[in-house]
């Protein structure tokens, strides 16, 4: 780029006297309602500075006294924005009106100059499109017509969606107003990167190479030139460059992607040590040119856009040259897939970098936060951390990383893929590559990341965290996971269930409402808890899938055990004495698997996985088909996750029926417990509801407690 990218709010973008050109080479304009209510809800989400993403033009001259900007990459983005604006700088306000006043920027598309053009001016100049003259019938749409439909739906979806909102904010019980578009809030709190691309740039060839790569510029692009550029060896450069690829293929084991003498100098001998912090290690202290070119001249810099340049040139690009260079694909290794993305990922790896959870996990953030806190090369400088170059904070966060990877790859899971099977029925793995040294068969192996004492809980309660949060940013488990991997010289399996017990047993007690009441009396915290878990379909789904974890942890031992054996309870209690609920538990499922009759649903604890159950279930339906639902329908007691494909299916279903349509075993081992009650009682009613409800307040209690009492 031609210097520092320019960091504009709307205001700024919008007030700015300048023309966007969409060359005719790019596309039209094609985002439908999934993309443009992603961005509103981006907007939505601005509490302070918000940046929606990066920007890329290139200077192409001036008219009428206007500098004119050809839009290489962000179009529909910045079309968005303009339609949103049209939207919202038309309401009958002061605030509107001076907003209006200062739009100066002007929009065009080269491929569709008339018809855009026009309805882009008319949406700017009077908030809504002009209404079409008359036409018969027979003639159908006007050929203007249908050229600016795409403009017109977008344009209709964000009025849709702010009049929805609108409704919402004049009910009396709506709780959340933050949640509405303000025009100020769009115009100072939400920014865009512009990056201006260098004079002479092929700009036909800059947009080809992207598109045939499948990708336009991302984010995570730019911060991996400018972490390039900030280092002068053209060895360093080769090795965060390598890094980079080697780490932002999520979905394969790194050691199947790095070279044979990457494997070694990075993980060792057998593959299997954490990659060094010292960086001449990494790079490999025999590199000719670590401190100077191969004919002894001095380390030449390179500019950022140099580095960009490079990279979109290169044919094919390097992460497409790993086979090349000795890196694996295998059909065992593709089977398994990541939690998360690489953008995400890096989030992650800048707030352990930083020391600093200020930092956020939404990888919206990516760029300003990577500006901030690790290296801005355009003044050498690092923000927040003066004492180190730009140079040496670059090769530090490589480092970072490599070893962020390293721990994510061998100690989270990841969830095996089988095309036989559905996806809510995904398999999770914890495996670990390791050095094949029989040089008859293939150079690795995969084998289980923990000793069998500890290694299928880990599996479990780290999977019951990935079905809790299931998007990919804000993943704070995942952070937990990795801030206390990386704390550690050597990682004992023991020690990280425990310390995610710790943060599990957290969590629980924030949801519960309990941090105010630690030396309550018993009855003031079931109280509270009785509240907080029976809010129908507003109940915190964290809590139904820990206390899932926490049945699967108490009934995997002792399922088809005799009554009465003497079965040892893992310390999910924190106590060496488990309280009495948990003996309750185990005698109650057992009189439920106990039941012989041969009509009846079977109930299996041992296999029970956790599933992307995301949608709150009435055991006994809040509408039953007959009528006549019980006055605690939304107790915790009658309450389950199922998949949201089956809940709609069966939602109305009263308890008996559903019992009968449902693969029991399948199910959530609270569901199997309405399941078994039901079934040995023959009914389910508020009787039932109201037991299974004061089961589960002592047990959680109970659990909530450990964390006090180990």
């Amino acid at each position: 780029m031609t210097g520092k990218p320019a960091v504009l709010n709307i205001a700024e973008l919008f007030d700015e006297g300048c023309v966007y050109r969409v060359p005719i080479y790019q596309r039209a304009y094609a985002w439908g309602a999934d993309e443009i209510k992603t961005l509103l809800d981006d907007v939505r989400r601005a509490d302070g500075q918000y940046y929606l993403g990066s920007l890329v033009v290139a200077r192409c001259g001036s008219e009428r006294n206007r500098t004119v900007y050809e839009v290489i990459d962000g179009q529909q983005r910045l079309t968005t924005l303009y339609l949103l604006m049209a939207a919202l700088c038309h309401d009958d306000d002061d605030q509107a009106a001076a907003a209006l006043d200062a739009w100066h920027m002007r929009l065009e598309y080269e491929c569709r100059a008339e018809s855009y053009g026009a309805l882009l001016q008319q949406l700017r100049k009077s908030g809504a499109p002009d209404q079409p003259e008359d036409v018969g019938a027979q003639d159908g749409p006007s050929d203007q017509e249908t050229m600016c439909r795409p403009l017109l739906d977008g344009y209709q979806i964000i009025r849709q969606e702010l009049e929805d909102r609108q409704e919402l904010e004049d009910r009396q019980d709506f709780e959340d107003p933050e949640r509405r578009i303000d025009l100020e809030k769009l115009r100072t709190n939400v920014s865009i990167v512009r990056d201006e691309l260098p004079s002479g740039t092929d700009l036909n060839r800059y947009f080809e190479v992207m598109n045939t790569r499948g990708v336009q510029l991302r984010p995570q692009d730019v911060v991996k030139a400018r972490l390039m550029s900030a280092v002068s060896s053209p060895t360093d450069r080769e090795t965060i460059g390598r890094i980079w690829d080697v780490c932002s293929d999520m979905d394969h084991y790194m050691q199947c992607l790095a070279t044979p003498d990457e494997r070694t100098r990075w993980f060792g001998e057998g593959w299997t040590s954490a990659p060094p912090a010292d960086w001449n290690r990494l790079v490999g202290e025999a590199a000719p040119d670590n401190d100077g070119g191969d004919d002894g001249s001095a380390k030449l810099s390179k500019s950022f856009e140099d580095v960009l340049q490079e990279a979109l040139s290169e044919e094919p690009p390097q992460a497409e040259q790993q086979a090349q260079s000795g890196a694996h694909s295998d059909d065992e290794t593709e089977r398994y897939r990541s939690v998360i993305s690489f953008p995400a990922f890096l989030m992650h790896v800048l707030r352990i970098y930083s020391d600093d959870e200020n930092v956020s996990l939404d990888d919206a953030s990516l760029l300003s936060e990577f500006d901030n806190r690790v290296v801005n090369i355009f003044d050498d400088k690092a923000v927040g951390i003066p004492s180190a170059s730009a140079e040496d904070n670059a090769k530090r966060f490589a480092a970072a990383l490599l070893r962020c990877r390293f721990l994510f790859d061998n100690y989270i899971v990841k969830t095996h893929m089988d095309s036989a099977v559905s996806s809510d029925a995904t398999e999770w793995t914890l495996k670990c590559c390791r050095k094949n040294k029989s040089k008859k068969e293939r150079s690795y192996y995969l084998a289980n990341a923990f000793s069998d004492e500890v290694q299928q809980e880990l599996i479990m309660i780290q999977s019951m965290f990935q079905v809790t949060e299931t998007g990919n940013n804000h993943k704070n488990a995942l952070y937990a996971m990795l801030q206390w991997l990386w704390g550690v010289e050597a990682v004992d399996g023991f020690a990280f269930l425990q310390r995610i017990r710790e943060y599990a047993r957290e969590r629980l007690e924030r949801a519960l409402g309990l941090e105010s009441l630690k030396d309550a009396p018993t009855e003031e915290r079931q109280s509270r808890i009785r509240e907080a878990v029976s809010r129908g379909v507003g109940t915190e789904h964290f809590i139904f899938n820990y206390l899932d974890y926490a049945l699967w942890v108490l009934l995997a031992p002792v399922d088809g055990s005799a009554q009465g054996e003497d079965v040892p309870v893992v310390s999910i209690f924190g106590a060496d004495e488990p309280p009495t609920i948990a003996s309750d538990v185990r005698t109650q499922w057992w009189e439920y698997t106990a039941q012989s009759d041969e009509s009846m649903q079977a109930l299996d604890c041992k296999q029970f996985r956790f599933r992307y159950r995301n949608s709150v279930e009435h055991f006994s339906p809040r509408h039953p088909l007959g009528g006549g639902a019980p006055d605690n329908v939304d107790d915790f007691g009658n309450l389950c996750l199922l998949t949201v494909q089956e809940n709609s299916r069966r939602n109305n279903l009263d308890a008996m029926e559903k019992i009968r349509h449902f693969n029991v075993g399948q199910q959530s081992l609270k569901f199997q417990f309405m399941v078994g009650q039901a079934q040995k009682e023959n009914a389910w009613g508020k009787p039932q509801i109201e037991k299974q409800t004061e089961l589960w307040v002592q047990l959680l209690d109970a659990l909530s407690m450990a964390s006090r009492s180990r």
